[in-house]
């Protein structure tokens, strides 16, 4: 694919994250050399290979590059240059800060400090804060500022002028979080159901001491497990093992007793094996790197080899053009960066229809077509508010020729089919890619799938939890000597329906120059390998997990406890690691690895406020902040969370007002998205409306 050309001005991870996803759809990327690129690699050393296919400029060349994007902020990074962007009204600008305009008592735009700051190291236990371990600010940001650039740079080809859009490592955090963070007027039992803090899923340890994760909640999941580990007794053949918080955190989503005695009898690849073949998901939990060697993986093209011989991971969204199709329309005008984009999604669950939230975000009007069951709540009614808010729904049988003919009807004018249904599925119905195109030639098609379209698991079930598994997610949370975790959020899925809605966009880019059809394939796997992408992966060794009590990657990042709750430090500086060493009483030339660092700043901390543990590290030259329990009430009365629309209402007409953050991510100069905002629609409210519409046109 061809692209734009795009500048990279900005620090750390986020900007390159957004310049690595923009030179897979074949954007030319012009970065700038910095005093600080080895200090950046020392970190993200993935970043020498994406490095490596950019061009790289002097700060005298970076002002006199013409570029389409722009990339700006990031990381704060001491000894970083800033670099005043080139005055152009026709660029697309991205600013990527710590977090949304206005925000008081702000912190340096760095992972541990804004999760402590935003309160989402509280989020998984109840006792104490945990460092989220796949920089999910960082990678939030950087899909965030991709989808920015794509919206500008289509909205530029409507309007022929620049645009300047801001997002922030806040606004990545909540990204990934956005169930768990939301209230309702009138909230019911299914409303209130998500996995409560200290929640364990059915992760096990084997026979031969490596554990193992699967997932229930398919039609006859409890008996398909009871016979895959030979548990004697009768169940209810129909129980699907969906959670029940009446069990508490530790069996919330299965009876972790009963199955972890019949588990530990058998070896790990004899559970897989046995758990697949009757149809559930399953994987074993692997170290980061270790699912590069998969086979799966690497028949996906999801793993690539540097220059050096170190296995990468490879680029997480597939495009395909297709044969000349007719001229496409060109949106029509609007207030909306996406105005007189029409998608049509037939997805379910969380990653499918999660991409085409992010664009009705965004102007476009999503309709989403329905089973006349209805979405499936299984993950949560919560994650179907978040992740179907903004859009139409309409019910079609889609099994039947009837159902058929009106989803023909309603591609007629539009632009985007996507779906994430089980690979085949699409085809039988007639609605595989080619099928589709036979018809509507000029469509943006996207497909989420699991494991990926071929392959020797592509038909398996697959789900959030396993590709935390597999790709080493959950034993990188687990921390040094301890089980592995699942994260209470499922944000591999999320981060699925992000790159789902990157790739419709660069099709939709891709169509209007060159006048083509677009197939785009994302998948959960790609999307769980995406998010360890910086790292020095290698082999089954893989990235460092957080440390032993899970409060951070090193004794000089990491959380501690003071008198009177947590703080987050950071000391990345030698001069402010020996300032520190001084208050502790340490040598400084002690190994910054040693937990003697640990053992010290644990003590130290503990004898002191929070208040006091702060100025004393600033004082010094570091960086601390707070760890916030109370959060989320502390967002909803932030005026700059509110016009920054990172919380919103929705009202709602099961549950009255809908409160939360999932809201429109990206905030563009100038634009302020249309109010009320539109919740998520009940099953075929939208019938009378669009399905009549329809048959007029055609009658």
């Amino acid at each position: 694919m061809s692209g734009p050309t795009v500048l990279n001005l900005g620090h750390g991870l986020p900007t390159a994250v957004a310049c690595r996803l923009l030179a897979g759809a074949g954007a030319r990327i012009l970065r700038v050399s910095d005093p600080t690129d080895d200090a950046v690699l020392a970190r993200y050393p993935a970043l020498r290979h994406w490095w490596d296919g950019w061009e790289t400029l002097t700060p005298e060349q970076a002002r006199v590059a013409g570029a389409d994007v722009v990339l700006t902020g990031g990381e704060t990074i001491v000894g970083a240059l800033e670099h005043e962007v080139p005055s152009d009204p026709g660029q697309v600008v991205i600013e990527v800060a710590a977090y949304v305009p206005g925000t008081t008592d702000q912190t340096p735009a760095d992972d541990l400090l804004v999760q402590a700051r935003t309160g989402f190291v509280f989020e998984q236990f109840a006792d104490r804060p945990t460092q989220i371990a796949f920089g999910s600010t960082l990678y939030g940001a950087g899909l965030l500022a991709t989808l920015a650039a794509w919206a500008g740079l289509l909205q530029r080809r409507r309007t022929g002028a620049g645009a300047l859009a801001r997002v922030s490592l806040q606004q990545g955090q909540a990204l990934f979080w956005p169930h768990l963070w939301m209230s309702a007027q009138r909230p019911t039992p299914d409303f209130d159901k998500v996995p409560p803090l200290d929640v364990r899923h059915l992760i096990f340890r084997c026979r031969d001491g490596r554990y193992v994760q699967f997932v229930m909640g398919v039609p006859g999941a409890v008996a398909k497990v009871h016979r895959a580990l030979e548990i004697p007794g009768e169940v209810d053949p129909a129980d699907r093992g969906v959670p029940d918080a009446s069990r508490g955190a530790d069996s919330y989503f299965g009876d972790r007793p009963l199955l972890a005695e019949y588990v530990a009898r058998l070896d790990s690849d004899v559970v897989v094996a046995r758990l697949k073949a009757a149809g559930i998901a399953a994987e074993p939990v692997l170290a980061p790197g270790a699912a590069l060697q998969d086979p799966q993986v690497r028949q996906q093209g999801l793993v690539e080899t540097d220059r050096t011989g170190r296995l990468r991971v490879a680029q997480p969204l597939r495009y395909r053009a297709r044969a000349a199709a007719p001229a496409p329309t060109e949106a029509v005008a609007g207030p909306d960066p996406l105005s007189g984009v029409r998608i049509v999604d037939i997805g379910n669950w969380v990653a499918g229809p999660f991409a085409s939230k992010l664009l009705a975000d965004l102007g476009a009007e999503v309709i989403s077509v329905d089973p006349p069951t209805g979405l499936s709540n299984l993950t949560g009614m919560r994650n179907v508010l978040a992740t179907n808010r903004g859009k139409r729904s309409v019910v079609l049988d889609l099994k039947t020729e009837a159902g058929r003919a009106q989803l023909h009807r309603l591609l007629e004018d539009a632009d985007v089919l996507m779906h994430n249904m089980r690979v085949g599925a699409a085809e039988r119905l007639g609605l595989g890619p080619d099928q589709v195109r036979e018809r509507h030639p000029g469509l943006v098609y996207l497909q989420t799938t699991a494991y990926g379209d071929s392959g020797p698991k592509a038909l398996d079930s697959g789900f959030d939890m396993v590709m935390q598994a597999l790709c080493g997610h959950e034993q990188r949370a687990g921390g040094r000597g301890n089980e592995p975790v699942w994260y209470r959020s499922p944000f591999v899925d999320y981060a699925s329906g992000a790159l789902g809605a990157i790739g419709i966009l660069a099709g939709l880019y891709r169509r209007a120059t060159d006048q083509v059809g677009v197939d785009v394939h994302v998948s959960l796997l790609a999307a769980a390998l995406f998010l360890r992408g910086e790292g020095d992966l290698r082999g089954a060794e893989g990235a460092d997990a957080l440390d032993g009590e899970r409060l951070g990657f090193a004794p000089l990042e990491r959380l501690y406890r003071t008198r009177d709750g947590w703080v987050a430090l950071v000391l990345r500086e030698p001069a402010t690691r020996t300032a520190w060493a001084a208050l502790l009483g340490l040598d400084p030339a002690t190994d910054v690895r040693d937990e003697a660092w640990t053992r010290a700043g644990t003590a130290w901390t503990a004898e002191r406020d929070s208040t006091a543990v702060v100025t004393a590290v600033e004082e010094i030259g570091g960086w601390a902040v707070p760890a916030r329990r109370d959060a989320f009430a502390r967002l909803l009365d932030d005026p700059a969370a509110r016009a920054a629309h990172l919380v919103i209402d929705t009202e709602d007409k099961r549950f009255g007002v809908v409160t939360g953050c999932y809201g429109p991510l990206v905030n563009l100069e100038g634009w302020a998205p249309a109010r009320p905002f539109r919740p998520a629609p009940v099953l075929g409210e939208h019938n009378d409306e669009l399905l009549q519409h329809e048959s007029e046109m055609t009658a």
